[in-house]
């Protein structure tokens, strides 16, 4: 059976992993408990959002939908622009993302999205 979600009707909360340097938050709209898999929304404030990290156990699919960011894969500056989709492998490093506006990012992991911190 499908489900229906309104996201105005989800409730922003503070993102629970401690990596964020800003007050990110999120709604989360679907998590399968068994895999860790998610689906969420997560609004970014201006400025530098989050440490070097990877995702051991997850590929990341980010799709942004309003905002600007400069992230730097490999160590070069890109902008990624509302309505592109970025991928991150399981393992790759990334992060140190700078918002230069509010944004709001669509992330899907297909399996737990529990970080590893690269300093």
């Amino acid at each position: 059976m499908f489900e229906f979600l309104n996201f105005d009707e989800i409730d922003w909360e503070d993102a629970p992993r401690g990596y964020y340097l800003t007050d990110v938050k999120q709604k989360v709209l679907w998590k399968d408990h068994n895999t860790g898999a998610t689906l969420a929304l997560i609004k970014f404030p201006i400025g530098v959002a989050d440490k070097i990290h990877s995702h051991p156990n997850a590929k990341q699919i980010t799709i942004g939908l309003s905002g600007e960011l400069l992230m730097p894969p490999d160590n070069k500056p890109m902008k990624v622009l509302p309505n592109m989709v970025v991928t991150a492998p399981k393992d790759g490093k990334h992060g140190a993302t700078n918002f230069t506006e509010e944004s709001i990012i669509l992330f899907f992991w297909d399996g737990s999205p529990a970080p590893e911190i690269h300093e």
